[in-house]
């Protein structure tokens, strides 16, 4: 079958260098003066996502005719960026299971709960969610730009017995909770035993999903990675990167705060009392017709 993408590598050729020199900084927001009830600030593309005549493919599920594969193609690159780590598990000679995943997010800090999701077939499940479901644990190991791509590498469909870590070059590191281990070159890695396992079902009741709850169990965190004035990790040093749809990753390596309003602080301003006095905005409608079909 004809692939779907141009020649990756004539693609690729195309493209400037990666610029290394690149380092994470923090600028101001667009608008450091925005006031309570302004809506939008004035980037460029304000005007394209407040525009009333701006039109919408609706699509409704269970009635618009669309393919599981294309919902799962708007769903990744809509659902944009998503931390993307390598989990390792371990197989059942006891050797050590690398994949990518980006279907990966915190869920609690207390309990300190990750979740994890794997997609497949009923007759074809990932090995690592298999080795997960056998043992109960599992090892998270965040992304970094050194690493790019040996993680892309982590993906590649190998054959059941080849050893991702061979191909990628990582290096297993021996965990202090579990057997499971986690990777050295990651700058922050959690060690988790499994708290829950939800499957999910299609309409025809076929298992496409298995949903993972992990309790985190300890966590690795390289110290020069870590801001010495806030204790916590510091982008600039860890350097993450994320994944977007079709075969696209990418650096962090802009940032800005935002301050947290507070009420005690704000509530007699002008800006707010005029704010309140308007209230809500009148419930947009919006007239595109739920496709029959997409695309």
């Amino acid at each position: 079958m004809a692939s779907k993408y141009p020649p990756f590598k004539e693609a690729e050729a195309a493209r400037p260098e990666f610029d290394t020199s690149a380092s994470y900084t923090l600028t101001k927001t667009v608008d450091p003066d925005f006031k309570a009830g302004q809506g939008l600030n004035s980037h460029p593309a304000a005007s394209a996502a407040a525009s009333d005549s701006a039109s919408y493919h609706v699509i409704e599920l269970g009635k618009t005719e669309i393919s599981p594969a294309m919902i799962y193609k708007l769903l990744i690159s809509g659902i944009a960026p998503r931390p993307v780590a390598l989990v390792t598990t371990l197989n059942e000679d006891g050797s050590p299971n690398l994949a990518p995943i980006s279907w990966y997010q915190m869920v609690s800090h207390n309990p300190a709960t990750v979740m994890i999701s794997f997609g497949g077939s009923e007759d074809r499940r990932k090995d690592s969610e298999l080795n997960i479901g056998r043992l109960g644990e599992f090892s998270i190991s965040a992304s970094c730009e050194p690493m790019a791509e040996a993680l892309n590498f982590a993906s590649i469909d190998s054959p059941h017995g080849v050893s991702e870590f061979a191909l990628t070059g990582l290096t297993p590191v021996k965990s202090k909770t579990i057997q499971t281990p986690r990777i050295k070159e990651s700058p922050f890695s959690m060690e988790c035993t499994v708290l829950e396992e939800k499957k999910l079902y299609d309409a025809n009741g076929k298992h496409t999903t298995t949903l993972v709850l992990g309790n985190i169990k300890a966590i690795h965190i390289r110290k020069d990675t870590i801001n010495p004035q806030t204790g916590a990790i510091d982008a600039q040093k860890t350097l993450p990167i994320t994944r977007i749809g079709g075969l696209q990753y990418a650096r962090t390596t802009v940032g800005y705060e935002l301050e947290r309003p507070k009420w005690d602080v704000v509530k007699d301003t002008p800006e707010v009392k005029q704010a309140l006095e308007r209230g809500v905005k009148p419930v947009f409608e919006n007239t595109d017709p739920i496709l029959e079909k997409y695309p």
